[in-house]
C-alpha cells in the first residue's frame, strides 16, 4: 500500500542549527493512506530537512532519515556538513496512535510505512536526493527496524540505537545492510533482545556462518569501553554490524555523553560504504576519526569511498605503507606510549585512480599502575554446542584477581585466568570477552577476544518462540518454545536481566517453563530456551516477564 498526497505546505522555521548557518525546514503535507481497517484515512503530517550550507543541488546527495517524536535531530547536523548528505527528521504527530506504528502492519496498519515512503519520495523531488538511510532512538529504533523489513527495496541500510524489534510483528522480508547500537547499562531495553534482533537480520542477509570483525572504537572520555562486531560477506555484499558501549544508558551515544563516543561517526561509516557511486575514479566519503586508547589496547580506523569496483585500499602509518593493512578498516596491534601522535590515512585505488583520505591521530595514556598482561586472550571460533576457552597470562604482586567480562557485563564465578564455556550457543556468535587483572597497585583490562558460533548441521530449528507472559502479582507466567530435530532433543531454559548475562535455571529442562509466583521484583526478567541434540544447538529469541500489581482490593 503506498500514498498518495493531495496538499503540500512548506513552512521554515528558523532553529537553532548548533550555531550553524543552514535551518531545519519544516514540510507540512496531507497524507492519503488507510486506516488498520483498510478504510482510506488522511492525516496531517510534516518532517523537517537540514540541508548543510553550500551543498549543491546540482548532483544527488544521500539522505538519513531520524525516527524522532517531534524536532529536528540537530546532533547529526556536524555529520551533515562536514560529509554531506541531508538530515531528514520525521515524526509520528498526526498518526492515529500518539506514537510511532510500528507493530505489523497488516494488523496496525501501514500508516507510518506510508509516511516515510511519502517523505523518502518528497525529498528525493525536491532536493535531488538519491540514497535513502534510515534510524531511530527507542521507539524510533524499532520504527527504523519495521520499515526496513517491510519496504527493503527503498533504502540502502538502516539502523537502530538501544531498541529491538518484535520477532513475531517486524519479519525482515529481503536483505538489508543493519547497524545497532546499544549500551550495556540500558535499564530500559534488554541487550539481550537487541542481539535476537542482530542475529534476524545476520540470518536475512545470509550472515550467520561470517566470522565477525571486532573493532575497537574511539571513546575519548572512557578509552576502550566501545567495540564493534561486524559480519561482512553477506547477500550482495551486505553487512550486519553490532556496536557495544560499555556502561552505556538509554541515551543516544553522543561526544558529551558518557564514553564520548560519537555514534553518528559510526553510522556515517557504515552507511557510506552502501551509497551509489556517480563516478569512476575513487572518492572518500567517510574519512578515518581520531582514536583514543590506553597503552597496551588496540585503536581501529575506518575509511569509505565510492568508485568503479574494485577498489582496493592501503593503510598508512605516518605516511609509510603498512603491510598487510588493505581493507576498509585498520586496527592497530596493542599500542605503547610510543604510537602517540602516530597518523592514520587509507590511499584508495581503482582502475581510474586513486584518492588519499584524511589522517586521524592516534592519542596514547599512560596504562594505569599494577599488572600487565603478557599474553592476551585470542580470538576463538567454534561450533554450537562445543566447548570453548579463554585464557589470559598476566604479571604483578601476588596475588593476581581476575574478572571476566561478557559484552562489558560480569560472569558471576569467572574469577581465574582462564574461562570455560561448556557448550557455546550461537546467540553468542559476535560476542565480546575480556578480563580484569588486579593486584595491590591497580588494575588492568585485557583487549577483548572474539567468540564466533556458527551452527552445527542436523542442529534443532527453532520453529516457535517463546511469547511474553504478563501476569499479576503472585501468579505464574509460562513460557514455551517449538523445535524441530532429526534426532532427540533437551531443552535448557535461561533467564537473566534486562543488562545481565543469561543464566541457566536448574531443572527447567521442558519444553514449556513455568515460573514461581511472581513478584513486581521479576518484572522485565528475560527468558529463552537453548535448545540441543546430538550435533549441536540453537537457542530461541529472547521474551519478556511482564508483572503488573493487582487491582486495590481484589483477592
Amino acid at each position: 500500500m503506498f500514498m498518495r498526497t493531495a496538499l503540500l505546505l512548506i513552512s521554515c522555521l528558523t532553529l537553532a542549527g548548533d550555531g550553524l548557518a543552514a535551518t531545519d525546514v519544516r514540510v507540512d503535507f496531507t497524507l492519503n493512506t488507510t486506516a488498520a481497517n483498510g478504510a482510506p484515512l488522511q492525516q496531517s503530517r510534516y518532517y523537517y530537512l537540514y540541508r548543510p550550507d553550500n551543498l549543491s543541488k546540482a548532483a544527488p546527495v544521500p539522505m538519513i532519515l531520524v525516527m524522532e517524536a517531534g524536532g529536528p535531530a540537530g546532533f547529526f547536523h556536524r555529520k551533515a556538513d562536514q560529509a554531506g548528505f541531508l538530515v531528514v527528521s520525521c515524526s509520528f504527530s498526526g498518526n492515529s496512535t500518539g506514537g510511532f506504528n510500528n507493530h505489523n502492519p497488516r494488523i496496525s496498519g501501514f500508516e507510518d510505512f506510508d509516511y516515510i515512503t511519502e517523505v523518502i519520495n518528497r525529498v528525493k523531488a525536491s532536493d535531488n536526493s538519491t540514497d535513502a538511510f534510515t534510524v531511530g532512538f527507542s521507539a524510533g529504533g524499532h520504527m527504523s527496524l519495521a520499515y526496513a523489513c517491510e519496504r527493503p527495496s527503498t533504502v540502502r541500510a538502516a539502523s537502530s540505537v538501544d531498541e529491538f524489534m518484535g520477532l513475531t510483528t517486524n519479519i525482515p522480508s529481503a536483505p538489508v545492510p543493519m547497524i545497532l547500537f546499544h549500551g550495556t547499562a540500558d535499564k530500559s531495553v534488554p541487550y539481550t533482545m537487541v542481539k535476537d534482533t542482530v542475529d534476524a537480520w545476520r540470518a536475512k542477509d545470509g550472515l550467520l556462518d561470517a566470522t565477525p570483525v571486532t573493532t575497537d572504537e574511539a571513546s575519548p572520555l572512557m578509552p576502550g569501553q566501545v567495540s564493534q562486531a561486524t559480519w561482512r560477506g553477506g547477500i550482495g555484499g551486505r553487512q550486519v554490524a553490532f556496536v557495544t558501549i560499555v556502561g552505556g544508558a538509554h541515551e543516544y551515544p553522543t561526544p558529551d555523553v558518557r564514553t564520548g563516543y560519537d555514534f553518528t561517526d559510526g553510522l556515517w561509516a557504515f552507511f557510506s560504504q552502501f551509497l551509489t557511486s556517480a563516478q569512476s575514479s575513487p572518492r572518500i566519503v567517510s574519512q578515518p576519526v581520531n582514536n583514543i586508547q590506553a597503552g597496551g589496547h588496540r585503536a581501529s580506523f575506518w575509511v569509505a569511498a565510492t568508485g568503479a569496483a574494485p577498489l582496493r585500499y592501503q593503510w598508512q602509518k605516518n605516511g609509510v605503507d603498512i603491510p598487510g593493512a588493505t581493507a576498509n578498516w585498520y586496527t592497530t596491534q596493542a599500542a605503547t606510549l610510543a604510537d602517540n601522535g602516530a597518523t592514520f590515512r587509507a590511499v584508495v585505488r581503482n582502475a581510474s585512480g586513486s584518492a588519499t583520505s584524511a589522517p586521524a591521530t592516534l592519542t596514547v595514556n599512560a596504562p594505569p599502575p599494577g599488572p600487565t598482561i603478557a599474553t592476551q586472550p585470542a580470538d576463538k571460533a567454534v561450533i554450537s554446542g562445543q566447548p570453548v576457552a579463554f585464557g589470559v597470562v598476566a604479571t604483578g604482586a601476588a596475588p593476581l584477581r581476575y574478572q571476566w567480562i561478557k559484552n562489558g557485563v560480569e560472569i558471576a564465578g569467572a574469577t581465574t585466568a582462564s574461562l570455560t564455556i561448556p557448550a557455546a550457543i550461537s546467540p553468542d556468535s559476535g560476542a565480546s570477552f575480556t578480563v580484569v587483572v588486579a593486584d595491590g597497585a591497580g588494575s588492568v583490562a585485557s583487549n577483548r577476544a572474539t567468540l564466533t558460533v556458527t551452527g552445527a548441521p542436523g542442529a534443532p530449528v527453532i520453529l516457535k518462540n517463546p511469547e511474553r507472559a504478563r501476569v499479576l502479582v503472585d501468579q505464574k507466567g509460562t513460557f514455551s518454545v517449538t523445535a524441530s530435530s532429526a534426532s532427540p532433543m533437551s531443552y535448557q531454559w535461561q533467564k537473566g536481566a534486562h543488562a545481565g548475562n543469561m543464566m541457566d535455571i536448574a531443572g527447567a529442562t521442558e519444553a514449556a517453563y513455568t515460573t514461581s509466583p511472581a513478584t513486581l521484583a521479576d518484572h522485565g526478567t528475560l527468558f529463552r530456551c537453548v535448545v540441543s541434540n546430538r550435533s549441536g544447538n540453537a537457542t530461541s529469541a529472547s521474551e519478556l516477564l511482564a508483572v503488573t500489581a493487582g487491582a486495590k482490593g481484589a483477592p
